[in-house]
């Protein structure tokens, strides 16, 4: 995943510089690799848009997921790709 200067300005719109120098990029690559794994091809996008998910261990982050796949069912891709506030279950 390349971060172009958009997406440094979409994320320094929604979240404050302490948030974004907690990023841990190994951790994120990790993560993102897991989403595109998993058919999450707009992984950019939700990081984008849930940076603070992403500064979560990657097992927890995926403890977290699974839930979320499980709950959504086998149609959860598309489910997402619709509604990315279904990501906001992984907060629960």
């Amino acid at each position: 995943m390349n971060i172009d200067e958009m997406d440094i300005k979409v994320l320094k719109e929604n979240f404050d510089q302490e948030m974004i120098r907690k990023v841990d990029s190994e951790n994120i690559a990790k993560i993102i690799n897991y989403l595109l794994d998993n058919g999450i091809y707009f992984a950019k996008d939700i990081f984008l848009t849930y940076l603070d998910l992403f500064l979560l261990d990657k097992k927890e982050f995926i403890d977290k997921f699974e839930n979320v796949k499980k709950n959504l069912g086998n149609d959860f891709v598309e489910k997402m790709e619709e509604d990315f506030s279904l990501m906001e279950m992984m907060y629960e």
